[in-house]
C-alpha cells in the first residue's frame, strides 16, 4: 500500500488520516483501514465496524476466543450477515487459525454460509409463527 506521505501529498491529509483511522476494535485488538487492507486484505470496513460491535456485545476480545466460538452461533446472532463473515474468516486467517476447522469443514459435512442462514432463517420464522 502506498506510504502515508505520498497518499498525504497527492489526495490529502483528511483522506490519510481516515486510512489510521480504527475500524474494527474490541479490547485492545484493533484494525486500522490501512491495516485492514496489508494484513487482512479485506475492505470491508462497513461489516467490520458491525463486526466489532457484536463481538463486543459477546464479550468475545481476542482471536482465539473467536475461533473458540463457533462460526454458526456467530451468523444466527442479528446484524452478522456473509461480509461480517468473511472479516471474522479474514481475522482468524492472519492470527493462524485454520478457516476450515473452524467451520468444523469435513468430508461428509458441506454446509455453506449460504445454505446454513437460510435454514436458520426458516427456522427462525417457524418458531416465531408458533410463539
Amino acid at each position: 500500500m502506498l506510504a502515508r506521505k505520498k497518499v498525504e501529498s497527492t489526495i490529502g491529509k483528511t483522506f490519510a488520516d481516515k486510512l489510521d483511522e480504527i475500524v474494527f476494535h474490541a479490547e485492545g485488538w484493533d484494525y486500522t483501514r490501512r491495516e485492514m487492507v496489508e494484513l487482512l486484505g479485506c475492505a470491508n470496513f462497513i461489516a467490520a465496524a458491525r463486526l466489532s460491535k457484536v463481538l463486543k456485545r459477546l464479550g468475545i476480545n481476542s482471536p482465539a476466543q473467536l475461533h473458540k466460538f463457533d462460526p454458526f452461533s456467530l451468523v444466527r446472532t442479528k446484524g452478522i450477515g456473509e461480509a461480517c463473515i468473511f472479516v471474522a474468516m479474514c481475522i482468524l486467517d492472519h492470527n493462524n487459525y485454520d478457516i476450515m476447522e473452524w467451520w468444523k469443514f469435513k468430508r461428509d459435512n458441506v454446509t455453506k454460509f449460504s445454505s446454513f442462514k437460510h435454514q436458520a432463517m426458516r427456522r427462525a420464522a417457524k418458531h416465531k409463527q408458533v410463539a
